[in-house]
């Protein structure tokens, strides 16, 4: 194996080869990448068995070959060269890395333990366009759960209904749902759970051309692909749980209001809120709304904004923390609180 790449071709995946490798792996190779010298190009892979990676590289192959070597030490080794050409070698059980005056020697592990992240594609379900994946999943990452010991809401469930698709997200505690109108993903009404992290990911490839995706059913698995990068994750199994029940059809209470100004009262309040579990008092009433934060052993602090209001007079119990998560998420610029009442504690936000 003998190759040769410029370092600014391999920089900008760094992050993702870095994100992808386990802190800790009980199996040693999972804290290698893959390297194959093949005719098309360098391809390096990573996995942490839940999440794998392929990312091509534009090289000069000079004989082909496959090794696997340390994943962290060879990004921190990449981050510090100079931006110039890499020679890279392997010599009997060593990968030997030359640029400059520079030479770096890796221990390796046979290509052989490594496992295959994917035998095929599977099925194209939709390519999404430059951006259309952050315009749907930014709104839904931040309200999955981090519990393992509830896989289904770790997940993002696409879910078609008739031209439809509900792309939805929860802990059990707030939920988020982005509807797409007349959008077909799958040809009849049907659902899957995409793993969370892996959409994170996603969101970020740079795909001038598009990210495809794939459903592979028989090995479980969803992956996307733009020209460069293949990232392979499995879909989660479980039962997601009704989200249609606990969406309000309507609402005693609408008020609109100023996103950044909302931020900025919450951020006023969490300063009390954060001895007292998070827990603000919400009240809206002459078009105002009051936010009430109390700390036995601090103080209280209480903000006033102003917005437009539709219904009665309400009032309410959030956790600020949710508040905020929601707000930093939305891009508009105003923002609509509907509340049902005190007895029926429920605000949605759109």
């Amino acid at each position: 194996m003998k190759v040769e790449f410029l370092v600014e071709n391999i920089e900008n995946y760094l992050p993702v080869l870095s994100k992808i490798l386990p802190l800790h792996s009980q199996i040693p190779v999972l804290s290698n990448i893959l390297l194959v010298a093949a005719p098309e190009g360098l391809f390096i892979y990573a996995t942490n068995l839940e999440i794998g990676v392929r990312i091509k590289i534009p090289a000069k192959i000079e004989e082909k070959g496959a090794t696997t070597i340390p994943g962290k030490q060879f990004i921190e080794t990449i981050s510090s060269l100079p931006k110039d050409k890499v020679e890279m070698v392997l010599e009997k059980e060593s990968l030997v890395l030359r640029s400059r005056n520079n030479k770096i020697v890796f221990q390796t592990i046979a290509r052989e333990e490594f496992p295959n992240i994917f035998e095929q594609k599977g099925e194209k379900i939709r390519t999404f366009a430059e951006g259309e994946l952050g315009q749907i999943f930014s709104k839904l990452v931040f309200a999955v759960s981090s519990d393992d010991s509830r896989p289904e809401l770790t997940g993002i469930l696409l879910s078609q209904k008739g031209e439809d698709i509900d792309f939805v997200a929860t802990d059990g505690f707030r939920l988020s749902l982005k509807r797409l109108k007349n959008k077909k993903i799958f040809d009849e009404s049907s659902s899957l759970i995409l793993p969370a992290r892996l959409i994170s990911e996603a969101i970020l490839l740079k795909a001038p051309n598009g990210i495809k995706m794939y459903i592979y059913k028989k090995a479980n698995q969803v992956i996307f692909e733009t020209e460069d990068v293949i990232l392979v994750g499995r879909l989660i199994n479980g039962e997601f749980p009704n989200y249609e029940r606990v969406i309000p059809e309507a609402s005693h209470t609408k008020i609109n209001l100023d996103t950044e100004e909302f931020m900025q009262k919450l951020k006023i309040a969490s300063v009390f809120a954060r001895e007292s579990a998070n827990i603000v008092k919400v009240n809206v009433a002459g078009g105002k709304v009051k936010i009430h934060a109390r700390s036995s052993g601090l103080g209280e602090g209480e903000v006033i904004l102003e917005g437009e209001q539709e219904g009665e007079d309400n009032e309410i119990a959030f956790n600020i923390k949710f508040l905020s998560d929601l707000l930093k998420n939305l891009p508009d610029t105003t923002v609509s609180m509907e509340l049902l009442s005190s007895i029926e504690p429920t605000g949605s936000f759109q």
